[in-house]
């Protein structure tokens, strides 16, 4: 099997205030009693073993150990580490397999290079016995099932055969739902069950509108609602295991719509259960930020300014320092104003005859705001496609508020003139209009769209996608 995870040693996130070293010695033994483990790998002579922790999304090595010539590695500290869920992996391969730690910590584990699940044998961990007794169900499972769905891929729905197997795929998959349901009902208290538990996905409901059709935003709304139920968020192994951070991209990438108010929406609800589980509420907290900080969709930025708005705060930022909350704090103040659905704030500059332009002069009932540099290479390549799109669009009413950050109008002129923008340019060398306050300028060129009431409809477009926008735009919204 090969690896499915990139190691890690680090699992801070935005945080400067630890390292690495720091971050997983918090997590190493802890508790009363002993650590010991003896592991057997039979094809394993005089290799060497890693054991791998998880905590959130990242792993860490935790420890390691090198066989003699029968294949017995031994594992030991003088006190219990976390519970959580480990892998073991040979140097050799990379070849692994998993583990789970609770309160029994002396047991051994045999089995067999190449087929460690199907070989395992556990003596003396309950946790484990389950674990491996699930897996080797799972494996079986999969070769049962796959050759009924490749039959349906096939098949016609309402044919007599699509029917016949659709029965048998249904019956192995209530078959996989009585087997969790037997570690519910035979050990509820046990960590693997809390652990298996916490994987599984709600019941799909049927929601019914009126004229008996299924409601699939309800199904949605009601399916993402349930989706955390099976997870302690007090628990502090929950971080300490792969599925919360699995969840967590589910729920927020593919569950939540992608717009800011519905993802503020329902990230302030989640983080709102884990301020009692401090490494939790950070893990989110940051997680989010960095994901939406350069987000794919358009305006979803929004979110990262209200993660670090909220939550990067003196009181809240228990990971962070002065320092760095205040320059996160800093650079989401400078990107307020240019969100999307905030009124654009008027530039007052020169244009090439030395005369006062502004944006707030320009009438039309469409406009783009267009930051530019005549150094910046994409700038050069930019420039010319947005006087482009100017000259097909601009009898249909866009106009186009060109910003020069640069500061020698020798140059400016030359490339407003080289370029051919016949459209409204500026430059202000001096800063005089606080454009830089105004429009949140990380990189160049920067483009905003504007309504003719002046309120942000788009930014961080290309000139080749505005034409598509515009498209768009004016068939939600005619002018």
């Amino acid at each position: 099997m090969g690896v499915i995870f990139q190691l890690m040693v680090s699992i801070a996130l935005f945080s400067c205030g630890g390292n690495a070293t720091e971050t997983a010695g918090e997590n190493e033994a802890t508790g009363d009693g002993n650590f010991n483990m003896e592991v057997v790998i039979q094809g394993a002579p005089n290799e060497q073993l890693k054991m791998l922790g998880a905590f959130g999304n990242q792993n860490f090595i935790v420890d390691s150990a090198k066989s003699d010539a029968n294949g017995r590695f031994v594992f030991e500290a003088d006190s219990l580490l976390p519970t959580g869920f480990y892998y073991l992996m040979l140097s050799s391969d990379n070849s692994y397999f998993q583990l789970l730690l609770d309160k029994d910590q002396e047991f051994k584990l045999e089995t067999r290079k190449g087929d460690f699940v199907n070989a395992m044998k556990v003596d003396g961990c309950l946790n484990n016995e389950l674990l491996y007794k699930n897996l080797k169900f799972e494996a079986e499972f999969g070769t049962r099932l796959q050759p009924i769905n490749d039959q349906l891929a096939k098949l016609t729905e309402g044919t007599a055969e699509y029917a016949t197997a659709k029965a048998k795929q249904e019956a192995l998959v209530k078959e996989r739902t009585d087997h969790v349901q037997w570690f519910s009902d035979n050990q509820p208290n046990s960590f693997f069950t809390k652990f298996k538990l916490s994987g599984q996905n709600p019941d799909l409901t049927t929601p019914r509108l009126p004229n008996g059709e299924l409601d699939q935003v309800a199904q949605v709304y009601l399916y993402r609602r349930a989706f955390f139920d099976n997870v302690d968020l007090n628990a502090e192994w929950t971080m300490r295991t792969p599925v919360f951070a699995n969840k967590l991209r589910k729920y927020i990438k593919e569950l939540t719509p992608q717009n800011a108010d519905s993802l503020i929406r329902y990230s302030d609800e989640l983080i709102s259960k884990t301020k009692g589980n401090k490494e939790l509420f950070k893990f989110i907290v940051n997680w989010i930020a960095l994901e939406y900080k350069t987000p794919k969709t358009m305006g979803t930025e929004a979110l990262y300014v209200h993660m670090i708005d909220t939550y990067w705060t003196p009181e809240l930022a228990f990971w962070s320092n002065p320092e760095e909350i205040k320059g996160l704090r800093g650079e989401v103040s400078l990107m307020k104003p240019s969100l999307i659905g905030k009124i654009a704030q008027d530039v007052q500059a020169t244009n090439e005859k030395g005369e006062a332009v502004s944006i707030y002069g320009m009438k039309s009932p469409i406009k783009v705001v267009f930051i530019y540099s005549y150094d910046c290479e994409h700038c050069q390549k930019e420039a010319p496609e947005m006087a482009k799109v100017y000259n097909q669009w601009k009898s249909q009413g866009l106009d186009v508020f060109a910003l020069c950050t640069d500061k020698d109008q020798t140059k400016w002129k030359e490339f407003v003139r080289k370029n051919n923008m016949t459209f409204h340019n500026a430059i202000d060398p001096d800063r005089k209009s606080r454009y830089d306050r105004k429009y949140h300028i990380d990189i160049t060129p920067e483009l905003y769209v504007l309504d003719k009431n002046n309120k942000i409809i788009a930014s961080n477009l290309s000139p080749e996608q505005l034409p598509e926008f515009l498209q768009a735009e004016r068939g939600r919204n005619p002018w």
